[in-house]
């Protein structure tokens, strides 16, 4: 809540000597905190995410009334994403709340003076939104999207095998060069094959995959970056910068064309045609995205809030694709899923 409508609260209850400070009669009290939202347009998950977010939200009670929402939904490149920051901070917003890293990072390049968080970032502590998992950042701290790269790297090794991972990015973008240095460091380990060790390290000698960035130049060349490395590629990683469904249902339909198996972080894109996804699920992100809100209205410190880490985390296996492309899931693989797609 901002310092003015703080001010205005105390005034109506403090007392000086004999004299109480209390507005003139017929002063309007302060209004309640205006929450600013920011939802990029064509995007299930984060619609699914806000609908939990708001359950929560929608209990929040102040002592100037409910809490006011103010929802925009501007197009997911990167300048309408700034643009929409600006103009939330423009309405005096108390509080910011965005959804994905391509928000969260369009956030960050902005000036905020008030609190923002955040919901389904990947990795946060590298993208450097918040500078730790145990603290939150300077007005800033949220939800992160993160189910463990590792265990989905693994599962790929255990059913296809060492081989070369093609990730769609935009090479303009930093956010997308962080998530394939991410990668990168999951892949690989020290001490080789034959060590027993099998905690995946930042970086060491032994890479169970190679990971090949694909240029998109833009969100709309997805496929065309993924075609300029036919043949240097094997496999697909559904990246969460992708702007749109529209965008991964066109990466999924070329990738069924080109016989290429596509693993994600994505929920819901097993059902559309990816071979295997490790979810974390966008209900309990809205609501732990609620819950910081409610914290945050209520007057901690967002350095104070810690990132929080959804628990619930399933992973998800096509087997219909996986008959398509001939891929063998073995038991230790079956065992850890939540549920197949037939």
């Amino acid at each position: 809540m901002k310092l003015k409508q703080f001010t205005l609260l105390l005034g109506m209850i403090l007392c000086a000597g004999m004299v109480c400070l209390v507005p003139a009669a017929g002063a309007a009290p302060p209004p309640p905190p205006l929450v600013a939202v920011i939802l990029p347009q064509n995007n299930a998950r984060f619609q699914s995410i806000h609908t939990a977010f708001l359950e929560r939200f929608n209990k929040i009670t102040t002592i100037s009334g409910k809490p006011r929402l103010y929802v925009q939904s501007p197009n997911s490149d990167l300048m309408s994403l700034r643009n929409s920051i600006r103009k939330a901070n423009a309405l005096g917003a108390d509080l910011v709340v965005v959804y994905g890293t391509r928000a969260a990072m369009a956030a960050k390049q902005e000036d905020f003076t008030e609190p923002l968080i955040f919901a389904d970032v990947f990795e946060p502590v590298a993208m450097g939104l918040v500078p730790s998992l145990k603290r939150g950042g300077d007005l800033i701290t949220g939800v992160s999207g993160h189910a463990p790269v590792q265990t989905l790297l693994k599962v790929l090794q255990e059913t296809i095998g060492t081989g070369r991972l093609g990730i769609p990015v935009e090479a303009k973008n930093p956010a997308g060069k962080i998530q394939v240095e991410v990668l990168k460091k999951a892949a690989c380990r020290r001490g080789g094959p034959a060590d027993d060790n099998d905690k995946l390290k930042q970086s060491g000698d032994f890479c169970s995959l190679e990971i090949v960035p694909t240029d998109m130049q833009s969100p709309t060349g997805a496929t065309k970056g993924l075609k300029a490395a036919e043949g240097k590629i094997d496999s697909i990683f559904l990246t969460d910068l992708l702007p749109t469904d529209a965008h991964v249902a066109e990466i999924l339909d070329y990738a069924s064309q080109a016989g290429l198996p596509v693993i994600s972080q994505l929920p819901g894109t097993a059902e559309q045609g990816a071979f295997a996804t490790l979810e974390s699920d966008p209900q309990e992100q809205g609501q732990l995205l609620g819950e910081i809100a409610s914290r945050l209205i209520e007057g901690e410190l967002p350095e104070d809030i810690p990132l929080m880490i959804p628990r619930r985390i399933s992973l998800v296996v096509n087997l219909d694709v996986a008959k398509k492309y001939d891929i063998q899931v073995p038991f230790s693989v079956l065992s850890q899923t939540a549920r197949v797609v037939r």
